[in-house]
């Protein structure tokens, strides 16, 4: 939900979109979309807009479109993410703007490192629970610190969820939790007293520190059971 009492943003329509002034903060990618900030006099947002990609591409998007849009309509409000304002729409998507900063550069970790990590385990234990999985929140692109100190996740484009109750949840929960205390793992370190203790150092593969943390996160759980 927006911070404080402040409404959400009413959804713009396709020809407000294209004649509003825009702020880029994504722009010109061929795989990508363009993600601007605008306002119509609704409010400002973030608009996820796929209409100046090639046509190919654009039948792409619709799917990512769509794909994130279920997403967010999936969750419902929730104090972790951006509010969903709506689908403009085939090409394009809108939700609140945040008003933050990347919670890897937070200049209060030190202080508050303990409260960050409780807000994600929360969360995280929360989507668990949905059978969600943001596939994207190891990125620290992708998890910002609002003013009044809440944590957000934001893009939902790479996203998987399997509603509770299915057999499919009954099988992957615990994978998930496997997943998401890797993630908490890896949070730990970003966040952890004097900067990330891997910076630096060599670079072995990508995937390296993840499979660490899948592993280190197995022996968690193994101990402390994941929340029925």
């Amino acid at each position: 939900m927006p911070s404080g009492k402040d409404p959400i943003p009413g959804l713009p329509t396709r020809a407000e979109l294209d004649q509003a002034s825009k702020e880029y903060l994504t722009r010109g990618a061929p795989f990508k979309a363009d993600v601007t900030v605008i306002d119509v006099g609704k409010g400002p947002m973030v608009v996820k807009d796929f209409a100046r990609r090639s046509w190919w591409r654009r039948l792409i998007g619709r799917l990512e479109v769509n794909r994130e849009s279920r997403a967010y309509t999936y969750l419902g409000p929730m104090p972790w993410f951006p509010a969903y304002i709506g689908r403009i729409d085939d090409n394009a998507l809108a939700v609140e703007k945040v008003d933050g900063i990347t919670l890897r550069f937070a200049g209060d970790i030190d202080d508050k490192r303990e409260d960050y990590l409780g807000q994600l385990r929360t969360a995280m234990e929360r989507l668990t629970e949905l059978g969600f999985l943001h596939l994207d929140a190891r990125a620290y692109r992708n998890v910002l610190r609002r003013p009044d100190g809440r944590v957000v996740f934001i893009d939902l484009a790479g996203s998987f969820w399997i509603p509770p109750g299915r057999l499919g949840h009954r099988l992957l929960r615990r994978f998930i939790a496997l997943y998401y205390e890797a993630n908490i793992i890896k949070w730990e370190t970003m966040l952890a007293p004097g900067g990330d203790p891997r910076k630096g150092q060599a670079k072995p593969p990508r995937y390296v520190h993840g499979l660490v943390d899948l592993w280190s996160a197995w022996k968690r759980l193994r101990v402390r059971p994941p929340t029925q």
